[in-house]
């Protein structure tokens, strides 16, 4: 009989706290949602908003139209970092490869820290040759969703080298 009557005592318990803080949520939004006067079948309007600056409950699929890949701030990643690593440079090939790895990682590095490219991977390629005249031939290939990903190259040449640097960004879904 007492533990009937205890158990009987903490759902009374319980169920008296759900009701507090129902009635307390509806006091804080009554307080606060005197711009939204209206409401629609009992339900205020302000309920069914989000607040601002609050995350999205939908998992976005594409990037909204200003997070599209920022193209020009690559590209002008891209040009500086060649042109401050090159300027000047005679190729020598087995410096060649120090500077394609130095190339990479600057602009991997300042791909990263830019805070425009949210929600995209990157990948760096950097291939550098020496400029003897003759014709060169550079293909890249990725499968990928063309809504979202994309790429951009730009290449450096002087008297004495080429570069030819691609950056690969893909949406991360």
């Amino acid at each position: 009989m007492a533990d009937k009557q205890s158990t009987e005592e903490a759902t009374k318990s319980v169920q008296t706290q759900a009701v507090l803080k129902t009635t307390e949520k509806q006091s804080k939004k009554s307080a606060s949602g005197s711009l939204n006067s209206g409401s629609v079948d009992g339900l205020d309007k302000h309920e069914n908003s989000e607040k601002p600056g609050a995350q999205p409950t939908a998992y976005s699929m594409r990037p909204a139209f200003g997070e599209m890949f920022p193209l020009p701030t690559i590209k002008n990643i891209m040009n500086n970092v060649m042109a401050d690593k090159l300027k000047d440079k005679t190729y020598d090939k087995d410096i060649a490869r120090k500077w394609t790895s130095e190339i990479a990682d600057e602009v991997n590095q300042q791909i990263a820290s830019s805070s425009k490219v949210k929600r995209y991977k990157h990948v760096v390629q950097v291939m550098l040759g020496q400029e003897l005249g003759a014709g060169a031939t550079y293909n890249s290939r990725c499968c990928w969703d063309c809504d979202c990903d994309t790429s951009v190259s730009e290449v450096f040449s002087n008297t004495s080298l080429f570069c030819v640097c691609t950056v690969f960004g893909t949406y991360q879904y």
